[in-house]
């Protein structure tokens, strides 16, 4: 059984590394598969360029809160066009943005998007939680929310959803354990590292290796076996993707 790494942005990170080796590297620890997020004009060519020799499914949106995004709606609606994204996003909303009444335009367009060709929406949410989740209950779509690190309240409403969940390093600390918790039991999880050049550590020879540490950490903390994790975050990326690991 394999592992896919289901929220990165590996074209970003390419700016740094040269990703051959260490795609080559995370393969033999069992790592063959990635959901990648393109979210400039510069990613999109990196991944027409390498995507399919990588094994990697990317998907594009506008952020709510990243500076150096620069695609807009046309470049997204052209890729639904073309058939070269899997999912929508990473979109969503962001108490970092200030421009609330844009923000909110941005996500609702690119909802509609999706709609129209019944694609998955890979979601960024942090804070709006509840106005978020008002917003999303009228679009009955697949979700991927990336990194979720919010209340268990909030978990609760997004599980109303057709929605699967990314576990990352930030839901590992003491203070997110009842949430960790229940993000296990629901049992619509996979794994991330959400690597970007900005987030190596100096030093650090290969960060997609990170994957291990979430997927180890969390069998050592619930006492489970790492092959039910990974049967798991299989069938949820054939139930995302349609396609399997």
């Amino acid at each position: 059984m394999k592992y896919c790494d289901a929220h990165c942005h590996l074209a970003n990170l390419s700016q740094l590394m040269p990703l051959e080796p260490l795609i080559r590297e995370a393969t033999e620890h069992d790592i063959t598969r990635y959901l990648s997020s393109a979210l400039t004009k510069a990613d999109l060519e990196w991944y027409e360029a390498y995507s399919k020799d990588f094994n990697i499914l990317y998907s594009a949106g506008m952020h709510p809160n990243f500076e150096p995004c620069d695609l807009d709606f046309q470049d997204i609606k052209r890729l639904c066009e073309q058939g070269k994204i899997w999912a929508i996003g990473e979109i969503g909303m962001d108490k970092g943005n200030s421009e609330l009444a844009l923000m909110k335009a941005n996500f609702v367009k690119q909802l509609d998007l999706a709609m129209d060709f019944r694609l998955p929406v890979v979601l960024h949410i942090v804070g709006h939680q509840q106005e978020a989740y008002e917003i999303l209950r009228e679009y009955p779509l697949k979700y991927l929310i990336h990194g979720y690190a919010g209340s268990v309240e909030a978990f609760r409403n997004f599980m109303k959803l057709d929605s699967y969940f990314t576990i990352s390093e930030r839901v590992l600390r003491e203070d997110k354990r009842d949430l960790l918790k229940e993000l296990l039991k629901s049992r619509r999880f996979l794994f991330e590292t959400d690597i970007t050049q900005y987030y190596v550590v100096e030093g650090e020879a290969n960060p997609l290796l990170r994957l291990e540490s979430v997927i180890q950490t969390i069998a050592e903390l619930f006492k489970v076996d790492t092959a039910i994790l990974q049967r798991l975050q299989a069938a949820n990326y054939q139930l995302l993707t349609g396609q399997s690991i």
